[in-house]
């Protein structure tokens, strides 16, 4: 068990490491190399490099809120049971 924790946690700090060097390289440095330069070719547009982060910052905070929201729903909820009784 403590095998495959050390497995999985390898391989999503990788791919963490990765997925950061590929975003950092797309938004700083190519904006910096020739348009002509085949290196531009690995990368999307530049205008990706803010509308992805932006879209998964917005998704990843409505489902924050929504669950919080569900959380204080069901809290009170269960308060007006409690002074029912």
């Amino acid at each position: 068990m403590a095998s495959s924790d050390k497995a999985v946690g390898a391989t999503l700090l990788l791919t963490s490491v990765a997925l950061f060097l590929y975003y950092t390289i797309w938004a700083l440095i190519m904006p910096f190399v020739d348009d002509g330069h085949p290196l531009h070719e690995y990368f999307p547009d530049r205008s990706y490099a803010i509308r992805i982060p932006v879209v998964l910052l917005l998704f990843g905070l409505t489902v924050v809120f929504t669950f919080l929201a569900l959380v204080m729903i069901k809290s009170n909820g269960a308060k007006k049971n409690v002074k029912k009784a």
